[in-house]
């Protein structure tokens, strides 16, 4: 599988990832790792994991979940 973005570019790159929100393949260059805190509900509470969870994205995709103007 190759970059979604290089091909755009007219380059062919072997991708190492997929966006998790579109699914578009992704080489190195064009990710966009994030963390998330990820919480459970356990008794009458919430419980917060110690080790946040790895978010790969698409740079489209990371600048549309930052952006917040509205059009």
């Amino acid at each position: 599988m190759h970059c979604y973005d290089c091909l755009e570019l007219g380059r062919t790159t072997v991708a190492s990832g997929g966006c998790v929100v579109c699914g578009a393949a992704l080489c190195r260059e064009h990710t966009t790792e994030e963390t998330k805190q990820i919480q459970q509900i356990q008794g009458m509470g919430q419980q917060v994991h110690p080790t946040r969870a790895r978010r790969l994205l698409c740079g489209r995709c990371s600048k549309a979940e930052h952006d917040r103007s509205l059009t």
